[in-house]
């Protein structure tokens, strides 16, 4: 890139030097050699010459540079247009989007000019939007990794996605592209699976407490009841054991339940 930089000045110093180093010894024999007498005319040439010969490179140079530029500038603008991932660029000082690419368009449900009616708040639940601002305000310079935040489509529908952002001048302001990474998929697994293992654990836990709690009264009122001799206690332990058979039905139904629930999922 830097030898870039200098490759039209380097043409340019390179071009003076062979002119002036070949052009006026040149001439002047020429001039000797046909006894002319026109040293003023001929520097003049010389001058002009070497004036339109150089305007002429530099005009092919900046035109081969402009064209690149122009390629350049096209090649950045359709992989902006064409990325698959929801990318923009706002504004730092307001927030307000000023270019947003078709796979936004495609996943938020906005059209173009409506986005570009709006700010990033707008895209964001509520109550995330002071902690957004805190967020965008503390940014340092360069590329940031932004972690994974909740985003609003059009129809209200929750969107969980990844965001890196990078700083940069567009259309003169200072300005901030964004990429965002769709990964609501993967959040919503993640809050499936971490339920799943919530619900795993209260069965393990009641098997291992309120079915062993009901089942140890079970076999100690049966005890009792086998070595009781008194009718009316007989009658007691008989309805305790219908209690607890009672509760212990209800939790193996509970966790059945739970279980059932898991397998729907």
């Amino acid at each position: 890139m830097h030898l870039r930089l200098f490759k039209i000045p380097l043409g340019f110093l390179i071009t003076g030097f062979l002119w002036a180093l070949f052009s006026h010894p040149l001439l002047a024999a020429l001039d000797n050699g046909f006894g002319l007498g026109m040293h003023k005319t001929i520097s003049s040439i010389n001058h002009f010459g070497f004036v339109g010969f150089v305007s002429v490179i530099l005009y092919f140079q900046i035109k081969g540079q402009n064209k690149r530029l122009v390629e350049s500038e096209v090649q950045y603008r359709r992989l902006f247009e064409s990325n698959p991932n929801p990318m923009w660029i706002y504004r730092v000082n307001d927030l307000r989007f000023v270019k947003v690419n078709r796979a936004a368009l495609d996943l938020y449900g906005y059209n173009n000019d409506e986005f570009l009616a709006m700010d990033i708040m707008e895209i964001r639940p509520e109550a995330d939007r002071e902690r957004l601002e805190n967020f965008v305000r503390s940014l340092s310079p360069g590329v940031n990794k932004s972690g994974t935040w909740k985003h609003l489509k059009k129809s209200g529908e929750i969107l969980f996605v990844s965001i890196v952002t990078y700083d940069l001048v567009f259309n003169r302001e200072v300005c901030r592209l964004v990429m965002a990474t769709n990964v609501t998929d993967m959040v919503l697994k993640e809050e499936k699976i971490k339920a799943q293992n919530a619900t795993l654990h209260e069965i393990a836990w009641s098997n291992s407490h309120e079915i062993r709690r009901s089942l140890c009264s079970v076999m100690s009122l049966t005890a009792l009841l086998k070595d009781s001799t008194d009718e009316s206690e007989r009658k007691e332990y008989i309805q305790l054991l219908q209690d607890c058979t009672q509760d212990f039905d209800g939790i193996l139904k509970k966790n059945n339940q739970k279980i059932d629930s898991l397998k729907e999922d």
